[in-house]
């Protein structure tokens, strides 16, 4: 492999680790919201706006990522 070559997988990986945590905290954040309603609660607005301001930024993050990978692909010609 070379040095080029490692460079770009090392991109790539590092592209499928902050889609992991990205869906991590995604994940967390509906569970959360979810035993909050399954109590019978009622989120607080506020709560639900920041949960939505997470949400958009969490889905910029994954954008991000997707372009990325894309444009790996694209330059090892198999995208």
């Amino acid at each position: 492999m070379t040095r080029h070559e490692r460079e770009q997988f090392l991109k790539l990986l590092q592209a499928h680790a902050q889609t992991v945590a990205i869906g991590e905290a995604c994940a967390a954040t509906t569970r959360d919201l979810a035993t909050e309603v399954a109590r019978g609660g009622t989120p607080d607005r506020n709560d639900l706006m920041a949960t939505i301001d997470e949400a958009e930024r969490a889905l910029k993050d994954l954008a991000g990522v997707r372009e990325e990978v894309e444009r790996l692909l694209a330059s090892i010609g198999s995208g």
